[in-house]
């Protein structure tokens, strides 16, 4: 660093330098997937969403399952969060 005309610690720079590694650590720690193995898990859950139909602004409810190793999904759109809603959502992703 001296060749630029700066005079600096190796500890001042390890501080200065600090909060940009703990960002990169924690983008690295938020893009490690979760692995199961084939048949092991199925996530499931609901979203909200307000699409046009008939030009009608509706609020519809997706029910989404996502298979843990293959990460294939099954979506079905329902009125409501139902219980029975849940149970026709699981079926049908089976």
């Amino acid at each position: 660093m001296a060749e630029h005309g700066l005079m600096a610690g190796l500890r001042t720079v390890k501080r200065a330098c600090a909060p940009y590694r703990q960002k990169l650590l924690a983008a690295a720690l938020a893009t490690v997937r979760f692995e199961t193995p084939p048949g092991w898990q199925l996530q499931i859950d609901f979203d909200e969403r307000r699409v046009a139909i008939a030009g009608v602004p509706v609020r519809v409810h997706l029910f989404v399952a996502t298979l843990g190793h293959s990460r294939r999904l099954h979506v079905r759109v329902f009125r409501s969060e139902a219980q029975g809603s849940w149970f026709a959502g699981i079926e049908g992703a089976f």
